[in-house]
């Protein structure tokens, strides 16, 4: 992400107290275009082909019931969006957002987190085209929405927190659970579990009533986890030569290699898995054992 999540010397950075903000952007103009891997290899039964291309900063995705697909374009100073893919074609939904990062489709609403020191949680309304406040924190990242409706956010920060925030009314945002090394992207399981991806550790915890789990370790900076409709886990890692992971039961699995900073993923109707591909500015669409 362009704020604090290329690698975990960004963590030492951030924790000496140094501008990471200024580190990241340096390190996007030049190590994203000097370290891109030779080419992306698909695992055994799987293929992927290229939807869209040109897309700066392309970050979190949604897709909605008609078939178009949100995204947000993770760019600083008034320079992000959420954009819509839709039949090939791009067009801008909401502008002038600060480095705009988590991305999630309720309804007619769309929620939308900036990833900077007092970054936004927004509400987008499609059908009335209005945007609003709900809060503003510290760089929130990963969103979803809980059981009874409030949603949950994590701060991509050393000593992040996990927060349930209320969509309306004056009660205060509540802390769920503090001290994590940069919490990044979350999904809530059917049952209320709150899985998320802790960038510095390596790790995929999960969340639910004061208790906190691992549910796999050893990730290479691991970003983005989405429940696809079999219940498989996917991981994005947020490096250069990085992985898309599949956990399914106990068994995890390499669906692509050769990722140059992927990030969030969306699940088509059809089977299909929708990947951002940050480095490369672009959009995969994944195939393959899924659709079976």
């Amino acid at each position: 992400m362009l704020q604090s999540k290329r690698n975990r010397l960004s963590a030492l950075l951030l924790a000496c107290g140094l501008a990471v903000a200024t580190y990241a952007v340096s390190l996007t103009a030049a190590g994203r275009d000097s370290d891109i891997p030779a080419a992306v290899v698909a695992g055994a039964g799987w293929n992927y082909r290229v939807v869209a291309e040109g897309l700066a900063g392309i970050d979190n995705l949604v897709l909605a019931a008609d078939g178009s697909l949100y995204a947000t374009q993770e760019l600083p100073r008034g320079a992000g969006k959420v954009i819509q893919v839709r039949h090939g074609e791009v067009s801008t939904v909401v502008s002038g957002l600060n480095v705009p990062d988590g991305l999630l489709l309720r309804g007619k609403f769309l929620f939308i987190t900036e990833e900077t020191s007092g970054g936004r949680l927004l509400e987008f309304d499609l059908s009335a085209k209005k945007l609003r406040v709900i809060t503003t924190q510290r760089n929130l990242e990963g969103i979803d929405m809980l059981p009874g409706g409030d949603l949950v956010v994590s701060e991509d920060i050393i000593n992040g927190r996990l927060l349930r925030v209320r969509r309306h009314g004056p009660g205060p945002v509540e802390v769920l659970f503090g001290g994590l090394n940069r919490p990044e992207g979350l999904v809530v399981r059917s049952d209320g579990a709150v899985l998320f991806a802790e960038t510095a550790t390596g790790r995929v915890l999960s969340y639910k009533n004061g208790d906190m789990n691992v549910v796999l370790d050893d990730l290479d900076e691991p970003d983005q986890v989405e429940i696809a409709p079999d219940g498989a886990l996917w991981i994005t890692e947020d490096v250069s030569d990085a992985r898309l992971l599949r956990l399914k039961g106990e068994q995890l699995e390499i669906v692509l290699s050769g990722l140059h900073y992927p990030q969030g993923m969306a699940f088509g109707a059809n089977g299909a898995v929708w990947l951002a591909e940050q480095g490369r500015q672009r959009i995969l669409v994944i195939s393959g054992k899924n659709e079976r």
